[in-house]
């Protein structure tokens, strides 16, 4: 009876649930719909949730050379972005975890304010950067405005996570006689890892969807990225709709799949960077 009772009061929380997880799900189920849907049926009145008959001519139309330039300049913009703004936040947090002074005060307080600019706000300044360095048009551009975005987020994800960790495991390292450096590398690191993972998580997330610097500092195809590349669907006569879900689809996967397997740490280095102070 109490079980039941149980229940019957975590009916309304289920069913909530249930009504947002559809509210959200549905844009992706109406992606993937599309994308399997011959030609004519998108247009179809009355709509129809699902194809009467599903065919996968739109994944091979989407899947052509330049989309594969595109998924290869993707791959390398983000990668690098990772490889050089997690070992910067890394130890740009662990120094703001381990050492107090006003200097490092003031940087932490510019790192909170750098997270207030939105995007749009810095792509001026960066962009005339860039120009002046001859770098537009390649990836250090991407990469030098991604990791603008990037490392200040990550800076703060990382210090939650070394916060955690004992700063009398170090000490007792120095008493063995390890070096600072070793210390480091053999303790902080490998207990930071989930913190690594999860910083790394956003990262990818984050560069591998971003349009707005990919549109702006790359002007041909051989540079161009993923999101911007789609717009190859959009042209002045009309829309390749299902060419467009299709690409869509192919572009979330690698995303949807990372965040499937190391959801747990990007959710608890959400969770760490926001109580930590």
């Amino acid at each position: 009876m109490a079980r039941r009772s149980t229940f019957t009061r975590k009916m309304p929380l289920v069913a909530l649930q249930l009504a947002v997880a559809c509210l959200v799900l549905f844009p992706f189920f109406w992606m993937v719909s599309v994308s399997l849907k011959p030609a004519t049926e998108p247009f179809a009145i009355p709509a129809r949730l699902w194809p009467d008959h599903p065919t996968l001519e739109n994944y091979v139309l989407a899947f052509r050379p330049e989309f594969r330039r595109y998924f290869l300049n993707s791959t390398i913009v983000s990668g690098a972005t990772v490889l050089i703004t997690v070992p910067l936040a890394l130890l740009a947090a662990y120094s703001l975890t381990r050492y107090q002074f006003r200097v490092l005060s003031a940087f932490l307080a510019a790192v909170i304010l750098a997270q207030f600019f939105p995007a749009g706000a810095m792509i001026i300044p960066i962009y005339k950067m860039v120009k002046a360095a001859n770098l537009l048009d390649t990836y250090a551009s991407l990469i030098i405005a991604y990791i603008t975005i990037t490392l200040p987020v990550s800076i703060w994800m990382l210090r939650g996570f070394l916060a955690r960790v004992p700063k009398t495991l170090e000490e007792a390292a120095a008493i063995d006689g390890a070096s600072p450096l070793r210390a480091f590398f053999d303790i902080v690191v490998p207990l930071a890892r989930p913190g690594i993972i999860a910083t790394t998580v956003f990262i990818l997330i984050v560069t591998w969807q971003e349009f707005l610097f990919a549109l702006a500092f790359t002007s041909t195809k051989e540079m161009r990225t993923l999101p911007v590349g789609m717009n190859d669907y959009i042209g002045q006569y009309g829309i390749r709709y299902g060419e467009l879900m299709a690409s869509s689809v192919l572009v979330s996967v690698p995303v949807i799949a990372i965040f499937f397997f190391l959801q747990r740490y990007f959710i608890a280095g959400l969770t760490a960077g926001a109580v930590k102070g």
